[in-house]
């Protein structure tokens, strides 16, 4: 699935939409630089490709996801 096709995507929750999904290399010196693929639970390293997934809600604003690859995103929201 191409990563334009998430957007506007509902969260499993139903209480947030993908407001954005793209290839994403962090390069943030200082700042985390690690995190975990909610989908599969696997470690990234943030300054090697990856997919961030923004999220947005009504309430309490935007949230960011790093996710390992595109089917990973698939799997998180339901079901790929």
């Amino acid at each position: 699935m191409a990563l334009n096709e998430f957007v506007g995507r509902l969260h499993p929750d139903g209480k947030a939409t993908v407001a954005r999904a793209a290839t994403h290399y962090r390069w943030t010196p200082g700042s985390q630089s690690r995190g975990r693929c909610p989908a599969c639970d696997a470690e990234l390293e943030l300054s090697e490709r990856h997919v961030l997934v923004t999220l947005s809600r009504e309430f309490g604003g935007d949230e960011r996801h790093h996710f390992c690859t595109e089917s990973c995103v698939a799997a998180w929201l339901g079901g790929e």
